[in-house]
């Protein structure tokens, strides 16, 4: 099954009316990219959080959004992760305080499959 971008209007008004005065936005960009026909996943890291409680993370892709919380909240930093489909990162922000920086990045060829020969999700 694979993964895409989801579209979280609901998401992304709650990251916008959660603290957005303190929000931080991605510190690091430099036009990473996956290509078309490969799934990427991107992990997020806003440090210097001071405690915060668990915040939201939306991405922009050259392919779509992603909103989603964190995946890992520790004493001072949180950890968010993207799912998608091809496409350039464009930017990101959360509705923290500190220092948002994109960790890494992987891209993955999508699985050519063809229903005749075998079970396709």
């Amino acid at each position: 099954m694979k993964t895409r971008f989801l579209f979280a209007p609901l998401a992304v008004a709650m990251a916008l009316t959660a603290g957005a005065a303190a929000a931080a936005n991605l510190g690091n960009l430099s036009g990473q990219a996956c290509p078309a026909g490969y799934t990427g996943t991107w992990h997020f890291v806003n440090n210097q959080t001071g405690g915060a409680a668990s915040g939201f993370l939306t991405a922009s892709f050259s392919s779509g959004t992603c909103s989603v919380g964190a995946s890992k909240v520790l004493a001072s930093s949180q950890h968010f992760y993207c799912v998608g489909y091809g496409g350039s990162l464009l930017g990101a922000s959360t509705n923290l305080p500190g220092k948002l920086v994109l960790s890494d990045f992987s891209c993955v060829q999508d699985k050519v499959c063809d229903p005749k020969v075998e079970k396709c999700d």
